[in-house]
């Protein structure tokens, strides 16, 4: 008895089976890289706001701010006890450096984000997680150095 049946998927099959996964791949991969930018923009909120409380505690048992510093933890103030020196100075989620911005050279005291490398719609959902979605109020705002800066205190 000679059976010749052979078993295996049609070429149609086969498109219609790719042509599903594309369909499917098209509607996955935009809502992915949305999910992701969101993750992104949350993680740095939630770094600023705890380095806010982190540099508010110190300003509450020392009575004042540490100074201005760039790109690291203001050098001998002690706040290595407050934050993690490696997280403030590693690279944030959004590209760029967290930098505080003392009292001593600002009518403020604040954490900026600079040299980011994320859009400005990146930015924006940044403003709007933290505070009220402009760029040019409240306490998240572009200030005068153009930096995106949270800020702690205004003076």
């Amino acid at each position: 008895m000679n059976n010749n049946n052979e078993n295996g998927f049609t070429l149609l099959e086969l498109l219609v089976v790719i042509a599903i996964v594309g369909i499917l791949a098209a509607i996955a991969i935009p809502q992915y890289a949305n999910y992701r930018d969101k993750a992104k923009v949350i993680a740095v909120a939630s770094d600023l706001r705890n380095f806010a409380t982190a540099f508010r505690a110190y300003a509450f048992l020392e009575g004042e701010y540490p100074p201005d510093s760039h790109n690291q933890l203001p050098p001998g103030a002690g706040m290595e006890e407050f934050i993690d020196p490696g997280v403030f100075e590693a690279e944030t989620q959004l590209g760029g450096r967290y930098n505080w911005e003392g009292p001593d050279g600002y009518p403020y005291a604040g954490i900026s984000v600079i040299d980011t490398t994320a859009e400005i719609e990146l930015i924006e959902q940044l403003d709007s997680t933290l505070d009220d979605g402009n760029l040019n109020t409240g306490l998240f705002r572009q200030t005068p150095n153009g930096r995106y800066t949270y800020i702690v205190e205004e003076f």
